[in-house]
């Protein structure tokens, strides 16, 4: 098969980074006076999560620190879902994939799980939350504020959905995801994160905010009684510095790998335009007629969530998947459309070119090809001669149109598009 040639394309994004999160969260918590409650000896449950969130560690090396100042005792939580398994001790094991640990941190990491039913939603839906939580004499809620690749709502993926699936764990995220097929998502987790707001100390909230290539851009720490009216601000605050790609339409869409480290969906459905949600609609853009999902992230742990989002997979990605961590992730989630592998080929060229041979009719000269690292590493892509040439007038863009062919090895297979990106002097 005769591919096209392939340009380099570079969105130009503002980055507008916080530089020194450890100093600047704590001035953060200074200023606002949240911890002023906490007195000698107090327990302070923090919560971690599972996601890729920049300097993740680092905001949380300075809660505990600041907790520790006004005499508390902070320890973390692994506040995570259905991830890893469902299990405590694999949960805690994600967290060490992130450099995470009792050692780096200095504090316990809450290594049980021990489920209660706090109270009920919907008349007979019950609320479930960790008893950690119940004992803990403070909360504080640290999460990033972005959209959801499930829904759309007023509140998305934030504060309010790690109180309900993170304290909630594999129970609240069952109980959430079921009760959101009868009555939506935003619906469901606004109803529950009521009930715990009203049973648990919450003390508030670090709500981190990152630009369009995932660095930590603002911090804003939030007292409880204003998580709710807040939040969605946050929200819309995030969509206007959301990584998307250029184009409203492609033909084939390479992507390098997929993972929960990249997004809760493994893709991020509103940057491919498939939501793929059986009681939600579709996005009307991008419009992609075909993706092929080249391998699984190291940090995914096997979770292969989001394979399903795509048309055509390698046998290297398939080998990865963690089946058990994959379905019970999906089934939790009530997406088990997520977990379904597609045809599966021996190469990326041979996947590629089963894309191409379903696209219709095309030509070297007009196929829009797009090829990325992952949904979250947006800011370069390899593009084919079409979509370049597409780029001319475009101030948003930068193009280098040394062309160059797709860089297939003996084997058929492509190099990351990071590491091809090395070879040309540019790090990502």
């Amino acid at each position: 098969m005769h591919f096209p040639k392939f340009g380099l394309i570079r969105q130009r994004f503002e980055d507008i980074s916080v530089r020194e999160p450890i100093s600047h969260v704590r001035a953060k918590l200074r200023e606002s006076g949240l911890l002023g409650c906490i007195k000698n000896g107090d327990k302070v449950l923090i919560t971690a999560g599972s996601r890729g969130i920049d300097s993740i560690k680092e905001v949380l090396l300075a809660c505990i620190t600041a907790i520790r100042e006004r005499g508390g005792e902070p320890f973390l939580f692994p506040a995570m879902g259905s991830h890893g398994l469902g299990r405590p001790d694999k949960q805690v094991e994600l967290l060490a994939r992130q450099g995470i640990t009792p050692d780096t941190m200095g504090v316990e990491i809450y290594p049980h799980m021990r489920m209660i039913e706090v109270g009920h939603v919907f008349d007979s839906v019950p609320v479930y939350v960790d008893q950690a939580a119940i004992d803990a004499d403070h909360i504080l809620l640290v999460n990033r504020i972005k959209e959801h690749t499930e829904y759309i709502g007023d509140t998305e993926s934030g504060i309010l959905k790690m109180a309900v699936v993170g304290l909630g764990r594999r129970a609240g995220a069952e109980v959430m995801h079921r009760l959101a097929v009868n009555v939506t998502y935003s619906r469901a987790i606004h109803a529950i994160a009521k009930v715990l707001f009203e049973k648990l100390k919450i003390l508030g909230a670090i709500a981190l905010l990152e630009n369009q290539m995932g660095r930590l851009r603002r911090v804003e720490v939030i007292p409880q009684e204003c998580i709710f009216e807040r939040e969605p601000r946050l929200l819309e605050e995030s969509k206007k510095y959301r990584s998307r790609l250029p184009f409203d339409a492609l033909d084939v869409l390479i992507v390098d790998e997929i993972g929960k480290d990249i997004s809760g969906s493994g893709m991020d459905t509103k940057v491919i335009g498939r939501i793929m949600n059986i009681y939600e609609k579709e996005l009307e853009k991008p419009k992609i007629t075909r993706i092929v999902v080249r391998d699984l992230s190291e940090k995914t742990a096997g979770n292969a969530i989001g394979i399903g989002l795509a048309d055509y997979t390698t046998y290297r990605a398939v080998k990865r998947i963690d089946l058990e961590a994959t379905h019970i992730n999906c089934i939790t989630a009530v997406t088990p459309e997520k977990g379904r592998i597609p045809i599966a080929l021996p190469s990326d060229r041979a996947a590629i070119e089963a894309a191409l041979k379903t696209i219709g009719f095309w030509s070297p000269e007009d196929v829009k090809i797009a090829w990325i690292s992952n949904t979250k590493s947006l800011q370069w892509l390899a593009a084919s001669v079409a979509l370049v040439k597409s780029t001319k007038e475009r101030n948003d863009l930068e193009v280098d149109e040394e062309w160059f062919d797709l860089p297939f090895d003996s084997a058929g297979n492509l190099p990351t598009l990071k590491s091809f990106l090395k070879t040309r002097g540019i790090q990502l």
